[in-house]
């Protein structure tokens, strides 16, 4: 059986339902995947329910034979069999209706996202090839390349002209002084973070008379001004797409507003905003700048505890995961970013693209050796410790890294 087949079994099993109710994941993946299942839903006549969670467990699905989940589901063991799944991580459960790369030899790490799937699955339920823009947004939020599936469903989005490749300034934001402040990906040592410094340089690149020029000007005072590496600077102009279908058309400047929105507990307007509603643009956009502040303030106050493995320290755990994805820019191995809860130790853990580590094992079987939880992928990945277990994780996470 092919990808393509597994599609369209569960396609003909969700129209043949009335109801779905319909779980995703929390991140912009997730929510992606969602609003393609949840528009492809709609145009079907087939009602539905939706619910996120940053993580799932088979007593969250109360009846299975009508559940969808969305960007994971494929670790959850004690899943009945006729759950409908739509995820793209290594599968440990067996189901009738399950769309996921891995199951047939194709990449679910770099090449497909759980938007991905979910694509598959809308267009063997319908003509929904206009959803192929919130395909770019899994892609993105993944982390993951322009390669095999992705390149195929990316370049008929192409032909069709619902996607179209251009070059610009890729920093986000939606004024010059927005994107150098609120820069995270790159990061740019003293000038993220200061307003002040960034409404300079907007005002330096007003008098320019092209868009050349004014970009020029805006680039080289962020070379001068910044602390930047050079692999950073590399960063801020290059490639992009516009998605002539979204509300917001620049795609790496959606997939930040999702990925914010969501993270400030927000996930419905950010899923209210990939299913095409534009009357929350405003809001979307100062809870963006505002979580991205937040962000910024913790990278400025992060503590280096451990330089094997390298383990870093926050003083807010909510956003351990942003931290993480700043500091691996930095890094040239794996590292692990410690937040400590109420009663819990967070952790998020990244490593570089080319680096052969399996995160996910490391974190799964460390914490879960200490009473905890461990998830992701195999660059990154996430855990949930007791806090009074903090050391003898520790201790379990060097061994590991060592190994």
């Amino acid at each position: 059986m092919s990808l393509e087949t597994a599609a369209k079994i569960l396609a003909k099993r969700l129209a043949s339902l009335e109801y779905v109710e319909m779980y995703s994941s929390h991140g912009v993946d997730g929510i992606a995947a969602a609003a393609i299942m949840s528009l492809s839903l709609f145009r079907a006549d087939i009602s539905f329910k939706l619910k996120t969670f940053s993580e799932i467990s088979e007593n969250d699905v109360k009846n299975p034979e009508f559940s969808l989940l969305c960007d994971f589901g494929a670790s959850c063991v004690d899943l009945a069999e006729n759950t409908m799944i739509i995820d793209h991580r290594d599968p440990s459960v067996s189901s009738s209706y399950h769309v996921n790369p891995c199951l047939f030899g194709e990449n679910g790490e770099t090449e497909l996202s759980g938007a991905g799937c979910a694509y598959l699955v809308a267009n063997a339920l319908g003509d929904n090839r206009d959803l192929a823009g919130l395909v770019m947004l899994g892609i993105i939020g993944d982390n993951q390349t322009l390669s095999g599936r992705n390149q195929m469903i990316i370049g008929d989005a192409v032909a069709n002209n619902l996607i179209n490749p251009v070059r610009g300034v890729l920093l986000v934001g939606r004024t010059t002084k927005e994107q150098i402040a609120n820069s995270l990906h790159p990061y740019l040592p003293k000038l993220s973070g200061d307003g002040e410094k960034a409404s300079e340089i907007e005002d330096a690149c007003m008098s320019k008379i092209s868009n050349e020029a004014y970009t020029a000007c805006m680039l080289s005072q962020i070379v001068l001004d910044s602390d930047a590496s050079y692999n950073s600077l590399m960063t801020l102009y290059g490639d992009s797409w516009c998605l002539e279908r979204e509300v917001i058309q620049n795609a790496h400047a959606f997939t930040a507003v999702v990925d914010a929105c969501s993270k400030a507990g927000r996930p419905g307007l950010a899923y209210a905003l990939c299913c095409g509603d534009a009357s929350y643009l405003d809001e979307a956009w100062k809870i963006t700048t505002s979580y991205r502040d937040r962000v910024i303030s913790v990278v400025r106050s992060a503590e280096k505890i451990c330089n094997v493995p390298t383990v870093w320290c926050v003083d807010d755990c909510a956003v351990a995961s942003d931290v993480a994805d700043v500091l691996i820019e930095f890094s040239n191995g794996p590292l692990f970013v410690l937040g400590r809860d109420v009663a819990f130790l967070r952790v998020s853990a990244r490593a570089p693209r080319d680096s052969s580590v399996n995160l996910e094992q490391i974190l799964k079987t460390t914490a879960e050796a200490c009473g905890g939880s461990g998830s992701g992928h195999r660059l990154w990945a996430r855990a949930d410790v007791p806090l009074d277990r903090e050391d003898e994780f520790l201790a379990g996470l060097e061994a590991a890294s060592c190994a």
